[in-house]
């Protein structure tokens, strides 16, 4: 059985780097803000299947893209639509708890 232990063995993606992450972190943060990373977090993962499909769609309009974005950051995009790994981090910040901000109206006790 040796010749079938790695015939169908898909490689693992790397997990994402810092500028990776940073990237992530600011886009989960405009996400939570607006107070949509439950929504987000559903549609993310209720799309991963086509995610590899997404990224090859964003190669496909790259020459369109480029005109409002950088080619880097679309390609950076691309990168993280490819990575489980990127992918479940997102997920992760967007399900993260957003910290409280107090209510100036309600009075603490002494």
């Amino acid at each position: 059985m040796g010749i079938w232990d790695n015939a169908f063995k898909i490689p693992e993606p790397p997990e994402p780097t810092e500028d990776e992450k940073r990237l992530l972190d600011a886009l989960a943060d405009k996400v939570r803000r607006r107070g949509m990373g439950d929504i987000a977090a559903f549609a993310v993962e209720s799309t991963s299947p086509l995610h590899n499909l997404g990224a090859q769609g964003l190669t496909f309009i790259e020459p369109a893209l480029t005109a409002f974005f950088k080619k880097e950051e679309v390609e950076k995009y691309r990168a993280l639509l490819e990575n489980r790994k990127a992918v479940k981090y997102l997920v992760e910040r967007l399900n993260a708890e957003t910290p409280k901000k107090e209510d100036p109206d309600v009075k603490k006790r002494p």
